[in-house]
């Protein structure tokens, strides 16, 4: 009898506190300072090239940013001829130049038409309202334009005459992606792919889709990335092998496969009837009516993101050459006939780029990475000022040690290391050569791809990571620091991803998402919260801390050893002795419904004062756990990371700010 009195009475207590404090206080006083951009980068993921406003000779590349903008460049001297913003599109993945000269642009989810006879871009709007991003882009003789689609791999079709969008819905089921387009006679061919690589031929008039077999061994490919369609042949790229497979559209065989092959693009046939391509990091020619292949021996080719050709008229560049932009905005010219090569930076400015993480190095500097264009950055608490690097990529999270920061970097989920003692010494094109941030090892090969969460300990890093594009199960990594050796623990939590970390006395306590890379549909329903024992690679349990919730993705300790965690919108207080959730509450209301997958959000950090600070859904707040007492200190804040001094600093878009309590 005692013992139930006992407990009624304890309920009750715990009732009234939660009760008490559910009220959340208004903003409280503090002093928020825009530190500035911190990306300016150029980032060309497609191109084309024909006549500009001029009338002369142009290239066209469009640049990630916010807006993504279209450059207009002179392709005899890299001077800029004009630039037009993207409204509403972060990046364009897509371009292509109809019969009439006007560029169409996949910007976001919307499509855009540049006219250089008014030398103006029109927002043609969103082809499908399911649809969120649209990727590659072609035309047929008529100017009617096809591309295709995420989240749903559909294929839409937009007609100029009628200024109307048809939808053909998605080119094979369950597929989520539809990269890649091309047009060949009466048929639009689309590849497919995250799940399984497929190549789709679709009829324009009709909508029938009809499937073509890739050949063996290549069925269990991912995607098809790249799909070019020259003369009768069809040049289809398949990852991750990276292998080009072409297809004879006339007897409807495959008749041959060339090996590591760079995208995204084959070039249109030179006077001989040889197409161009990467092989690695060289230019190679491919003879279409032999199907002979041969080196050009030009190795400066390492990015194209696309093909054209143009007269040169200079000594050493006979007829037309071969050009093609580079991710970095600069560019290249090779002449075919004697092999006399040029490259030539443009004048493409970098523009900002989204914010994508925050973190505190060893130094006490804040560093932040940009999103899809990547970038790396340092923010001089002392100096106040920016030191901006290049060509680096995106670091989903970051975490520092006692004199290293390391990064998690998508794709491939590459873990590096960074000492700001020294100098920044990083090569894109040369990976391995570069110091620092030194590159320690890829996870891809373990099918992961983006590393978000982290926690340390022990003279160890550990690393929480989202599965592969079409894959479920994260995994947990254990890097030494000393030797530098690491351990993979796959699928710790059954087809869920590790997006949080914590590290408390010989123990790695995670939280998971049920969302796992782009493309695929959770499996699972609800996040869970596991201990994973370093020393013994044994996962010591695992539950569910918040009922109904799809991803735990902040946890920190407080000062009496209790583990805190949050969903988007709840905390919860869990005992890591009896391993028991003690209370919960929600701290903003959040709605599962409409969210396709969640990877982090909610930030967490215990304080000197004995207080949480953190974001989630936009808000800066500060938690006491005593009283579970709420305050929101900013609104349209996400990201998070504290200085030495106890100041914070979060993002919005592509700004830094300062908030000082």
């Amino acid at each position: 009898m005692k013992k139930w009195c006992k407990g009624i009475v304890s309920c009750f207590l715990l009732a009234g506190l939660l009760a008490a404090s559910f009220s959340i206080r208004a903003e409280a006083a503090g002093k928020t300072e825009k530190l500035g951009t911190a990306h300016f980068n150029i980032g060309i993921l497609s191109s084309a090239y024909g006549k500009g406003p001029n009338g002369k000779q142009a290239v066209y590349a469009a640049a990630n940013g916010d807006p993504a903008v279209l450059n207009i460049v002179d392709p005899l001297s890299g001077e800029t001829i004009a630039t037009h913003a993207l409204d509403g599109a972060p990046s364009a993945w897509g371009m292509v130049i109809d019969p009439k000269g006007k560029v169409y642009i996949a910007g976001g989810a919307n499509l855009y038409r540049y006219d250089p006879t008014t030398d103006a871009v029109t927002n043609l709007g969103r082809p499908i309202a399911s649809e969120t991003a649209l990727w590659r882009l072609q035309t047929d003789q008529k100017g009617r334009i096809y591309g295709g689609t995420y989240p749903n791999g559909k294929v839409f079709m937009y007609n100029p005459e009628t200024k109307t969008f048809r939808d053909y819905g998605q080119m094979a089921e369950d597929q989520g992606y539809s990269r890649s387009i091309a047009v060949s006679g009466q048929y639009v061919y689309a590849g497919t792919g995250v799940k399984k690589a497929q190549l789709i031929r679709l009829d324009p008039k009709t909508g029938k889709k009809q499937g073509i077999p890739l050949p063996e061994p290549y069925t269990s490919q991912q995607d098809v990335y790249d799909i070019d369609a020259v003369r009768h042949l069809l040049f289809v790229r398949v990852t991750p092998s990276n292998t080009l497979l072409i297809y004879d559209l006339k007897k409807k065989k495959w008749v041959d496969e060339i090996k590591n092959v760079k995208g995204s693009k084959v070039s249109s046939p030179d006077a001989k009837g040889r197409v161009y391509f990467n092989i690695g990091d060289e230019l190679y020619s491919y003879r279409l009516k032999d199907k002979k292949l041969a080196a050009t021996g030009y190795r400066e080719s390492w990015s194209n993101k696309g093909f054209g050709w143009l007269n040169l008229n200079e000594e050493g560049f006979k007829g037309k050459s071969l050009i093609s932009m580079r991710y970095n905005g600069s560019y290249w010219i090779f002449n075919p006939q004697t092999g006399k090569s040029r490259s030539i930076d443009s004048q493409i400015e970098g523009q900002p780029i989204p914010i994508q993480s925050i973190g505190r190095g060893p130094d006490g500097n804040i560093y932040t990475s940009g999103y899809l264009t990547g970038g790396f950055s340092k923010y001089s608490v002392d100096d106040h000022e920016f030191t901006r690097f290049k060509g680096f990529g995106q670091a989903e999270n970051m975490i520092s040690t006692d004199s290293y920061l390391y990064l998690g970097v998508y794709t491939g989920g590459v873990i590096y290391r960074y000492d700001p003692a020294k100098p920044y010494d990083h090569d894109p094109v040369n990976v391995p050569k570069a110091t620092n941030p030194k590159a320690l090892f890829s996870l891809k090969s373990e099918g992961q791809d983006r590393p978000f969460g982290f926690a340390k300990g022990d003279r160890k890093v550990f690393i929480g990571t989202v599965p592969d594009y079409g894959k479920l199960g994260g995994a947990l990594t254990v890097l030494d620091e000393a030797s530098d050796q690491y351990a993979v623990h796959r699928n710790i939590v059954n087809n869920q991803s590790v997006i949080s970390l914590s590290y408390k006395d010989g123990l790695v306590y995670g939280g998971t998402s049920v969302s796992g890379g782009l493309g695929v549909t959770p499996s699972e329903t609800e996040a869970k919260l596991f201990a994973f024992d370093p020393k013994t690679s044994e996962k010591k349990f695992e539950m569910t801390p918040l009922h109904g919730e799809k991803a735990i993705s902040a946890l920190a300790f407080d000062r009496g050893g209790d583990l805190w965690g949050m969903s988007p919108g709840k905390i919860f207080k869990f005992n890591p002795e009896t391993r028991k959730v003690l209370a919960a509450k929600e701290l903003f209301p959040f709605s599962w419904n409409g969210v396709g997958h969640y990877w982090r959000g909610a930030f967490l950090d215990l304080d000197a004062d004995g207080c949480f600070y953190g974001t989630t859904l936009g808000k800066l707040f500060k938690f006491n756990p005593q009283t579970w007492e709420t305050e929101v200190l900013e609104t349209d804040a996400s990201l998070f990371a504290e200085d030495k001094n106890g100041a914070f600093y979060f993002a919005r878009g592509t700004d830094l700010y300062r908030y000082t309590r």
